[in-house]
């Protein structure tokens, strides 16, 4: 059973590391467009730039929706259970994804705004929009003054790590070597870009996670399948032990049996 689990880790692993690698350079472009635009001065006034303080702070989480995943879904646990450490008496809002999240949260008697199903491995063009839409909505209708990521990136198969990174609202860039040169007729270009940008970022994240999901259980199943085999080649050498201590014993008998007979 372990072996089969691994092996449908893999596969879903390896289909999700072409999206990752293509997402990652796709937004590294945007981003670098993005702070070309966002730099300059009198295109501030867009809503997603705009600091709120008097509002709970969102939080959107990303966690899996089953288990036997080593510790992926406790770290970005703790994370959150971190962050909200560090903001006492603050309201936090809590948007959480996976039902390993949302099971853990209200056994620990936090509340969650909304809760969102998961993907199931049914990854389309546009999985991340009702999710997107949800956040930018509480957002621009001042129900949190700021919203945060909680997920998991990936560096490789054998190692990734949780953050806890502001989304929303999003600070002015600073610009270092871009390869853009914008000219600014009017501040509609920052309006265009601003959601291309933030859904491209929102996706990039989620992917990070998911291939970090499935990474980990890949791995943890593989060290399940090791260990099973080492127990059985345990059992097995345990089993022919006790065979050869009972055979021993019968032979003994038979020997003493012989031995009593002769007189």
């Amino acid at each position: 059973m372990t072996r089969a689990m691994e092996m449908v880790s893999m596969s879903k692993f390896k289909t999700l590391e072409t999206p990752l690698k293509m997402g990652r350079a796709y937004f590294n472009k945007i981003n670098s467009l993005f702070a070309s635009v966002a730099s300059v001065e009198s295109a501030t006034t867009n809503p997603f730039m705009v600091q709120r303080h008097n509002a709970p702070i969102g939080i959107f989480v990303l966690t899996a929706d089953t288990g036997l995943c080593g510790i992926y879904n406790y770290q970005i646990i703790r994370a959150v259970e971190k962050f909200i450490e560090k903001n006492p008496g603050k309201d936090i809002r809590l948007y959480v994804y996976g039902r390993k999240g949302i099971g853990a949260f209200r056994k620990k008697g936090i509340s969650i705004v909304q809760a969102f199903p998961g993907f199931h491995g049914k990854l389309t063009g546009n999985f991340h929009k009702n999710i997107l839409d949800t956040l930018i909505n509480d957002f621009l209708n001042a129900k949190v003054s700021e919203i945060h990521v909680a997920y998991t990136v990936f560096e490789n198969a054998m190692k990734h790590h949780p953050v806890v990174q502001k989304f929303l609202s999003v600070d002015k860039p600073v610009v270092k070597n871009s390869n853009f040169i914008v000219e600014f007729t009017h501040e509609g270009m920052l309006d265009e870009l601003m959601p291309l940008y933030l859904s491209s970022w929102f996706r990039l994240m989620i992917l990070e996670s998911l291939t970090s999901e499935h990474s980990a259980r890949m791995v943890a199943m593989k060290s399940s399948k090791d260990n099973a085999k080492e127990l059985m080649g345990d059992l097995v050498l345990l089993r022919n032990k006790v065979r050869q201590a009972s055979i021993t014993k019968e032979v003994i008998e038979i020997i003493s049996s012989v031995e009593a007979l002769k007189g």
